[in-house]
């Protein structure tokens, strides 16, 4: 029943998402209106836009990866200057930070809770005890989560 419930979640949003690209596409909808329902959609996921925005991108909703990517960023996919880079893993050269990645599955909130536990316990796996989550980023199907000390 949970994954009917999710797929069903998951429709919804593919259906919103299409709606919205359709009124932006047509002209009755400016680029400022598209990205302020973004807003109010990921704050009503309890996501960040980033978040929101790599699983859109990321086939989560039953897109391509370039579709999204394209769609959202006004680009070609891969063509697209606006792509962001993956955070390098691990711990960081100056060995107050680790970042974990974790692949976005359908639930936003598991995938960034993921990559936020194999953060913590990278970071406590190489002594920098206390870390905390400071930074989450999507990219390329993945959630990037880098958890550091003070």
């Amino acid at each position: 029943m949970k994954l009917l419930m999710e797929n069903w979640r998951q429709y919804q949003l593919l259906t919103e998402v299409q709606e919205i690209q359709a009124l932006y596409e047509s002209g009755q909808i400016t680029e400022g209106e598209r990205m302020d329902w973004l807003k109010r959609k990921a704050k009503s996921l309890g996501i960040t836009v980033a978040a929101l925005i790599a699983l859109l991108g990321a086939g989560g909703v039953g897109q391509s990866a370039e579709a999204g990517r394209g769609d959202w960023f006004g680009g070609g996919g891969a063509e697209s200057s606006q792509q962001q880079e993956a955070p390098a893993e691990g711990l960081s050269e100056d060995g107050k930070s680790f970042t974990a990645k974790f692949q976005l599955a359908g639930d936003v909130q598991l995938s960034m809770q993921g990559a936020d536990s194999l953060a913590l316990e990278g970071a406590a796996a190489n002594g920098l005890q206390g870390a905390e989550v400071t930074f989450r980023i999507g990219v390329g199907g993945f959630m990037y989560s880098t958890a550091s000390v003070n």
